[in-house]
């Protein structure tokens, strides 16, 4: 039987890990064709086509959220 302390790390890791899976669902959605058509328009933001500042906006949104999960799931497994 696990101690509560070590049911609660085993508990915060599967969160953790299915909210990577997650993530991964969503950047596939977010970069598929239907919204990319819908970004990529003739406007520019700051001399930058929307579609590229769309794309890099999810690239960093996602590098940002799986770090913060990544930091969560090591601290679970310590």
């Amino acid at each position: 039987m696990l101690l509560p302390e070590d049911e609660l790390k085993t508990r915060t890791a599967a969160r953790a890990k299915a909210w990577c899976i997650i993530c991964f669902g969503v950047g596939l959605l977010l970069t598929n064709y239907p919204l990319l058509q819908i970004f990529n328009q003739p406007q520019f933001v700051g001399g930058i086509p929307l579609l590229v500042v769309y794309l890099l906006s999810i690239w960093l949104l996602g590098v940002v959220v799986l770090y913060l999960l990544m930091r969560i799931l090591s601290k679970s497994l310590d």
